[in-house]
């Protein structure tokens, strides 16, 4: 962890213990049962998270902190919020202690300056739904935005941006989101009524999580269907086997020097492990033909971009990286296929597989020819600079492979191990 980091989640710890300690007044006398009742419901939402990306995720603590701020006040909130991570994070998970005093400090942050934002707005008297309404969406917008802002600043500080993550939490979760805070709110109502009302809540939020899991499981799920389908079309061949594995490697490596925020480099890589899924149409003897191909033999070629492009674009939540499939043999010279674009015209993510595959490629024995050393292939990606290949990514690949700013790249044989790195 850097020095800025430890930094910023020391002073969000410190932040949230003044907050609490600022508006101790606020506590309600009498109210411990409901602490300890608020504080079960918090470390039981706490262990239902709903996986948003490939480096965390959401737990549905959210309804529960927002109903402690609306009801009690920020002190209130903040206790109810450090202690439910306490618990659950680090006395039953045993995560570690800079976890679980960020996620403690940003929810303790983020209910207590919703429950004073409330405060301010509410009308005198118990919570109403109707005459709250504006207050309770305020607070809400107030809790989401800061909760989202305090993970994205910590997100930002490994290099990434700032703004394109802050967006793409809210394009990822945002429904999400916005089923939480009325829920919360809802339960804040109930619960003034009487105590026994919280038993109802479990089951409506359990329905939420089972809802989100499901979509989470399908958005994996999909990717693992279209890697099984393009390892299909690798195992086809085995001069080609584990091709696809490496090509996401070579372009992942490529992304990350380019300094690329990581949904792209996420989007890029997964794009490049099933760039050749167009093949699973194509005839194994065109596949496989060591001769020229004929006219009608090279249609068939030049159609599977497109055709990956069309099959992964049938699964709803992989759309957005078939541009790279159908677009990754373009030419930086506008020679290319299958539209013939030219230059920056070509998807970014597209010209960086280009490279990414062109280098397997050459470093690969196929039927026809011997694989070339790296030296020679780089050779190759230099002299097809401002041609074939985007001339600024040929010379990040080849600063990758001599460490100039990431580990070296090493030519692996065809085997069922992905590309390997060494330092």
């Amino acid at each position: 962890m850097s020095p800025a980091v430890a930094t910023y989640i020391a002073f969000i710890a410190v932040a949230a213990a003044v907050l609490v300690a600022a508006t101790a007044n606020t506590f309600p006398a009498g109210h411990d049962i409901d602490l300890l009742i608020f504080l079960a419901a918090a470390v039981t939402s706490e262990r239902w998270a709903v996986s948003s990306s490939l480096e965390g995720s959401m737990s549905l603590s959210l309804t529960v902190g927002f109903a402690a701020a609306i009801l009690y006040g920020p002190a209130f909130a903040g206790i109810v919020a450090i202690g439910g991570v306490v618990i659950s994070d680090l006395l039953i998970s045993r995560r570690h202690w800079t976890r679980v005093a960020f996620n403690a400090g940003q929810l303790a942050l983020s209910a207590g300056l919703a429950a004073l934002v409330y405060n301010q707005l509410k009308v005198p008297g118990p919570v109403d739904l109707k005459s709250d309404a504006f207050a309770i969406a305020v607070a809400a917008v107030v809790f989401l935005l800061v909760n989202d802002t305090l993970v994205t600043v910590v997100i930002s500080m490994s290099g990434r941006s700032f703004l394109h993550e802050w967006t793409a939490s809210f394009r990822e979760m945002g429904i999400l989101y916005i089923s939480m805070a009325p829920l919360g709110a809802l339960l804040a109502f109930a619960y003034q009524d009487s105590r026994w009302n919280v038993l109802y809540f479990p089951f409506l939020i359990l329905v939420i999580y089972n809802g989100f899991k499901l979509y989470a499981n399908l958005q994996t799920e999909t990717d693992h269907a279209l890697v099984l389908l393009a390892d299909t079309v690798d195992k086809r061949d085995e001069y080609t086997f584990a091709h696809s594995q490496r090509v996401a490697e070579y372009s992942g490596e490529i992304a990350r020097a380019l300094d690329l925020p990581r949904k792209e480099i996420d989007l890029i890589v997964s794009a490049a492990r099933v760039h050749d899924l167009g093949k699973i149409a194509t005839d194994n003897r065109i596949l496989y033909k060591q001769a020229s191909l004929t006219d009608e033999e090279r249609k068939a070629i030049i159609a599977h971009p497109a055709d990956g492009s069309e099959l992964a674009g049938q699964f709803s939540m992989y759309r957005k990286g078939t541009a790279y499939i159908r677009h990754h043999h373009e030419r930086w010279d506008g020679r290319g296929y299958p539209d013939g674009l030219a230059g920056t015209q070509i998807p970014l993510g597209a010209r960086v597989i280009t490279v990414a595959d062109a280098y397997d490629a050459m470093t690969s024995d196929r039927p026809y020819r011997k694989a070339l050393s790296p030296e020679i292939a780089l050779a190759e990606l230099r002299r097809g600079a401002g041609r074939q290949f985007d001339p600024d990514l040929v010379e990040t690949f080849i600063g990758c492979y001599r460490g100039d700013s990431r580990p070296a790249l090493v030519a692996v044989p065809n085997t069922e191990t992905s590309c390997s790195y060494s330092s």
